[in-house]
């Protein structure tokens, strides 16, 4: 079954509803990943009709082979912080990762020295990958519907 452009937008739209749910419910490391699914899933609707998809889980391979005209210098540039932040903080395979190894993730990263006083990591990860979710599936939606 191959997925369309607008399925790959709802899909985007019901991953970022999926996340910030898991986010309230402080399930932190499911709703990073719904999150990143979000945002590809809202990238692969932008996709250049001629640039086949190889980019797997790469955000930013995602965000490369997006159509210019469609997406837009302006979206695109508003798309690069966010972008860079999901490539950051987010794997794929975090569906497969106790939090226990997703902390060490974070450490390994150098991500936990940005995080101040006694914050949780994964919870500051967390916001920091849903937001940009949120950022991304917003400007992508509205580019949707308007052109």
């Amino acid at each position: 079954m191959s997925s369309s452009p607008t399925d790959y937008r709802h899909a985007a739209l019901e991953r970022l509803g999926d996340a910030t749910q898991l986010q309230r419910l402080e399930r932190y490391p499911f709703a990073m990943y719904a999150a990143g699914v979000a945002v590809e899933c809202m990238l692969r609707a932008f996709r250049h009709p001629d640039r086949a998809h190889a980019a797997h889980h790469d955000v930013v391979a995602h965000f490369i082979a997006c159509d210019a005209d469609r997406l837009g210098e302006r979206a695109r540039a508003r798309l690069r912080g966010p972008v860079s932040t999901v490539h950051l903080l987010w794997l794929n395979n975090f569906r497969y990762a106790p939090e226990q190894r997703l902390r060490q993730h974070l450490r390994d990263s150098g991500f936990s020295r940005r995080v101040t006083g006694n914050a949780d990591v994964l919870k500051v990860a967390c916001g920091q990958v849903v937001e940009a979710a949120i950022q991304i599936v917003t400007i992508g939606d509205g580019r949707w519907r308007n052109p």
